[in-house]
Order: C-alpha cells, then structure tokens, then sequence
C-alpha cells in the first residue's frame, strides 16, 4: 500500500530535522565567524591608522585647515575603524535576509501547489519525493509530517509542530547577527567617547589646567564621532532586526498552518 510504501521509507529519517539543522548550524557558524573576522579586522586596520595619525601629528603642526568627514572617521581610531565594518557587515547580512528569507524562497508557490495536488489525489508518496528534492522550509515542515504517517493524525501533527519550531528556531538564530550588532555598535562607541575623554583629562593633566581648547580638541572629537558612529550603524541595524524578525514569524506560522491544513483530511479518516 501507499502508506506502507511511505512509512518504509522514513525509517531513517528523524522527523526530518537532520538536514535542516545541520544547515541551519552551518550557517551561524558562518555569520559568527564573518563577524568575528570584521572586528579582529577594525581594529587591525584601526591601529595602523592610529599609529600613521599619531605619527603625522608629531611632524607637523595643524595649520587650521577645516576638518573633513573623512578626517574625523580617522580621528575615531581603530574603534571607528570597526564600527564602519560592523556596518558593512550589517549591511551584507540585510541583504542576504532580503534575499533568502522572502515568502517566494521559504513557501514556493510551485510546492504548495503541487503538494496540494497531491494529497488530494492521495499521492502520498509522490509528496515525499517532493519534499526530498525541495529544500524549502516548506517542504521540510511537511516532510516530518508524512514520516509519521504511519502513527496516525496524532503523530503527525506532533511531528510538524515539532519541525516548524525549529525551523523557525533556526530562522530566527540567523537574523541574530544583526541584534548583535546594534547592541555592539553603540558599545563600541560608549568605548571611543570614554577613552576620548580619558585622553583628553590626561592632557589636561599634564598641563596642569594650562590647556587650550584647541589643544584638547582631538580627543573630544574622537568621543564624539565614535559614539555619532556606533549610533548612526545601531539605529538602521535594529530596525532591520525587528523587520526580518516580523517576517520569520509570520512565514513560520503561515507553514505551519498551510501543513495543518493538508494532514487535516488524517484526522477524519480517523
């Protein structure tokens, strides 16, 4: 029989989450490494350009030309240096998620509409082979419902819960990066206006109150254009979290709810 034919096939599968979390582990330990990789790179390629500025000023005396933008990103210092990649970063990843985590990529029309016609037609081993050959969220979710099929509307329906939480566990683990960095983001600026204020107080100490503003006027810039930084990537950065994460959830429950949907004729032959 069909069913018989269905249930001698899942035996090794386990409830189909094998392949998509092993995937879906692949891939943090890819963003984690990538952001890891951009702030050992700010700062490397902060330092040396902190160490060349530091080496200009002992040369030669500010001859009051105005400051450009790009002026005050070298005066934040290798803690500038790693926001700006912590931006790109962030940049990259929305980019991805725009990409990957669109409605057309986790539900594909052509699936659920070839899946329904085929529980309708009760090729239930047909529905298997699809789901074997599309690696949608989709198809997974539903894949784990047809290896329980023969323990009944119960098992299934256990089953695709059970699948549909940690795909949306796994989604959701993905767009993390980008919560990690809005909160690093501002962090690292808090860092460049503390360490600027601190230079700024030992200057002051060393002249002993004689200061001129000018004289003090570097180190504040370096508290200030970090933490202006560290904001100015935070702010976009969150907004795109709470996007994508909107996103997941509604694209979790919608797999959910369509793979309900097509086990529900289990539970009247029940």
């Amino acid at each position: 029989m069909v069913l018989d034919d269905v249930v001698m096939r899942t035996n090794d599968r386990l409830s189909g989450r094998g392949p998509g979390l092993e995937k879906g582990v692949g891939e943090m330990k890819r963003l984690g490494s990538a952001l890891v990789l951009a702030i050992v790179l700010g700062f490397a390629v902060g330092g040396l350009s902190t160490g060349t500025a530091w080496a200009e000023e002992g040369g030669e005396e500010d001859d009051g030309v105005e400051r450009t933008f790009l002026d005050n990103i070298k005066a934040g210092g290798m803690i500038g240096y790693t926001i700006i990649l912590l931006s790109v970063a962030g940049l990259a990843l929305m980019i991805e998620h725009a990409v990957s985590l669109r409605r057309e990529k986790l539900i594909p029309p052509y699936a659920l509409s070839e899946l329904e016609n085929l529980f309708d037609e009760e090729e239930y081993e047909e529905a298997m082979d699809l789901c074997d050959q599309d690696d949608s969220m989709l198809c997974r979710v539903v894949g784990a419902g047809l290896a329980k099929i023969g323990g009944g509307y119960a098992q299934m329906k256990e089953a695709i819960d059970d699948v549909a939480e940690e795909e949306g566990t796994n989604l959701t683990q993905k767009i993390s990066y980008l919560s990690l960095i809005s909160g690093i983001a501002p962090m690292l600026g808090l860092l460049g206006t503390v360490a600027g204020m601190i230079e700024a107080f030992n200057k002051i100490a060393v002249m002993k109150g004689a200061t001129n503003p000018s004289d003090l006027a570097d180190s504040i810039s370096k508290a200030l254009i970090t933490t202006f930084l560290g904001l100015t990537v935070a702010i976009p950065t969150t907004a795109g979290y709470m996007f994508f994460r909107n996103r997941v959830m509604k694209l979790s429950q919608e797999a959910s709810a369509i793979t309900s949907e097509l086990i529900d004729r289990f539970r009247k032959v029940e």
